[in-house]
């Protein structure tokens, strides 16, 4: 009988901790506005070179962090420190706040080379932002092994490896930030997005695992975020062209790195650009799978296939043209895609 009175305590006082934790997320989320002080935190930005990630240096670098730009467009990079130098009009004579290095971090030993240079010539990294991303758009059948397999490196092994590498300097002082961008193939699966869903799927889970684990050993300094951004207006989206566009079109770059940037300065571990995102997983949980499937069809699903160039376009037309009309899914190593009118149903039929 004792042993049930301890056991209904416990667990009563598990629920009392539950919601109180509840309270306390909403507290925070509606009044604390509070951002933290990042001068001199020494902030390395992978993809630096150019869209988002180049936003978010400029962002930093206003706020007095140290950044540490990485890219394997120099290029890129170079243009990203003349930007941050004009915005700041820093010259020779001061304090080195910007180091550009070159690094696909793709591959697991440049990364190591990456961190060695940057603990040697800055110190160490007490921000991570993983923004850096690569994919194919092609369906599972069109791409190859590798091409897969570099998604998976640049995207999701790429993280692990620098949080891997980064952490335990982190751990060492209680101090420290991981943060990850994701984006809309980090709450649903689309269709010829194979690897960067299975990628940033993956990011989720790791994100989580990790920040389970600071929890458990009780780091209380040192923070994640994970960033879903809706499609933004760069070069990569320009063909992104959805049915929600009249309603929420493709996102600034300013305004997207801008709301992220609050939200790791107040130690959000989740946020989403718009906030209508934070009603997917739900909306996908009640509905049928059949219903939400129609729903994405309708609304997410672009009018013509993201990122996919002309040129490929052409190249999957002639392929068909030529290709020879047969029944089943697969003749002699080809495939013929049966041409049929788009529609909210087109997949679920």
């Amino acid at each position: 009988m004792w042993a049930h009175i301890k056991n209904l305590k416990y667990y009563i006082g598990i629920i009392i901790e539950v919601i109180h934790t509840i309270i306390q997320a909403i507290s925070h989320y509606i009044f604390s506005t509070t951002e933290k002080n990042i001068r001199n935190e020494i902030v390395l930005i992978t993809g630096s070179g150019n869209g988002l990630g180049q936003q978010m240096a400029l962002l930093f670098a206003k706020r007095g962090a140290i950044v540490v730009l990485c890219d394997i467009d120099e290029n890129g990079n170079a243009q990203t420190a003349e930007l941050i130098a004009k915005e700041l009009a820093l010259t020779p004579n001061n304090e080195n706040r910007v180091f550009t290095y070159k690094c696909d971090i793709g591959n697991r030993d440049e990364v190591h080379q990456l961190l060695e240079n940057i603990e040697r010539d800055v110190g160490d990294i007490t921000m991570l932002i993983n923004n850096a991303a690569v994919l194919s758009s092609k369906s599972i059948l069109e791409m190859t092994e590798e091409e897969y397999s570099r998604c998976l490196n640049v995207n999701l092994f790429a993280a692990y490896w620098l949080i891997r590498q980064i952490l335990p300097s982190m751990m060492t002082h209680n101090h420290g930030h991981i943060v990850t961008i994701l984006g809309t193939t980090a709450v649903f699966g689309l269709g010829n997005f194979s690897d960067i869903c299975t990628a940033k799927f993956g990011l989720v889970g790791l994100m989580e695992s990790v920040d389970h684990e600071l929890t458990l050993g009780g780091y209380d300094g040192i923070y994640t975020t994970s960033a879903v951004t809706h499609y933004l207006s760069t070069n990569l989206y320009q063909l992104a062209k959805t049915r929600f566009n009249p309603l929420v079109p493709p996102l600034t770059l300013d305004y997207a790195a801008k709301k992220i940037m609050h939200a790791i300065l107040i130690n959000r571990k989740w946020v989403c650009v718009p906030r209508f995102y934070y009603l997917i997983p739900l909306i996908k949980g009640i509905l049928p799978s059949r219903a939400f499937l129609i729903l994405l069809n309708a609304f997410i699903n672009p009018k013509i296939p993201i990122y996919i160039r002309k040129e490929s376009i052409d190249k999957l037309n002639r392929v068909d043209s030529l290709s020879p009309t047969f029944h089943g899914n697969q003749s002699n190593g080809l495939y013929h895609h049966a041409h049929r009118k788009r529609s909210y149903l087109s997949t679920c039929d």
